[in-house]
């Protein structure tokens, strides 16, 4: 007699926390709105075919939400302080914690999340499951759009962000690949030092400048910005002492050629974690630095190259030539000697 194959843990995750959603009576946009997710999320939660997985902070909202009924008494779904729950509806927040937490770790444990986003790379792959928090610069005050002051009709608080390119394509390729992770960003003036211990990326020249000096301090790499004639509306990349310019059209003054900056060193509050390092002269350099390590066509080789060229470390430097073709950005070819400018291994970092 042939016996039917066990369901995935994913798949088992995803039945539960819709049997919870559909016991209770709730749709998928009411629950969203007590998570303070958006709708589509949860239905990427309760997908039986190729379910995301839930970070930890929204299962234990599940939890809170579905171990009393003090959460539909109102008007809207909502979660409960424990301190006014009774003892039963505590001991059923346990258990029901425990149960979910079981399942997602089943989920970790069996690699499922990693297999599914195998083609997307590893460089941004956090096996440890941690947080991940982008770090972002905010435009200063006399190129910052009238839409993006929150007293203006169509404000878009993103208006307010550098890099905000680099940004879009950073923040949904690590989400995919880390499907269990928290996932983050936050201007660099914003963050908290409860973000500290994640796994931390600079993104851009703003958000290096604009991080508290206590964490600047922290950064043991021998990166400057230099600000020179040369260049305007930029910063100069300086590392270990060499400069490295972009370059421009002798006619129009356009940039046909940025610079890119890609480095890596242990978090300074959790040496666990990471601290990665994405900049540039303009805006091309940070996006290309990006690019280079989520660009499908491309990433697989260049992390190829870094693993040749650095081994396991991961404490290095990799300053990069970034083509500009009119508007667009191209994708860094580091197995290419001519797109790569100046390399720092561990031995070589102070």
């Amino acid at each position: 007699m042939s016996r039917s194959r066990p369901l995935p843990a994913s798949r088992l995750l995803a039945g539960r926390l819709r049997q919870l959603r559909e016991q209770w009576g709730l749709t998928q946009p009411q629950l969203a709105s007590a998570l303070g997710v958006k709708a589509s999320i949860v239905s990427m939660w309760e997908n039986k075919m190729t379910p995301r997985t839930p970070p930890l902070i929204r299962i234990e909202g599940y939890a809170a939400i579905f171990s009393t009924k003090q959460s539909m008494s109102g008007e809207l779904v909502q979660i409960i302080p424990e301190g006014k729950l009774t003892k039963d509806e505590q001991a059923r927040r346990m258990v029901l914690t425990k149960e979910l937490v079981d399942l997602r770790e089943a989920v970790v444990q069996s690699g499922e999340s990693a297999a599914s986003s195998a083609s997307l790379g590893t460089f941004w792959r956090f096996s440890d499951g941690g947080p991940v928090r982008i770090i972002c610069g905010m435009l200063p005050g006399h190129i910052r759009p009238e839409f993006a002051r929150g007293s203006d009709h169509n404000y878009i608080q993103l208006a307010a962000y550098a890099d905000v390119d680099a940004l879009v394509e950073l923040f949904g390729h690590i989400r995919a690949v880390n499907p269990v992770s928290d996932v983050g960003f936050e201007l660099a003036a914003r963050i908290e030092s409860s973000d500290l211990p994640a796994h931390l990326i600079l993104l851009g020249g703003w958000a290096y400048d604009q991080v508290p000096s206590g964490l600047r301090s922290q950064i043991d790499l021998p990166i400057r910005r230099v600000t020179v004639d040369e260049v305007k509306d930029g910063e100069l990349l300086e590392v270990n002492g060499e400069r490295y310019y972009p370059k421009f059209d002798q006619d129009e003054g356009l940039v046909t050629e940025d610079v890119g900056l890609l480095a890596r060193m242990p978090n300074p509050f959790d040496p666990t974690r990471t601290l990665t390092i994405c900049s540039g002269v303009f805006t091309r350099g940070v996006y290309g630095a990006v690019r280079c390590m989520t660009d499908g066509e491309f990433c697989g080789q260049n992390e190829n190259y870094l693993g040749s060229r650095f081994g396991d470390t991961d404490r290095f430097i990799i300053v990069m030539r970034v083509p500009v073709i009119d508007h667009a950005t191209a994708t860094p070819d580091l197995g290419n000697s001519g797109n790569r400018l100046g390399e720092f291994p561990a031995a070589g970092l102070p």
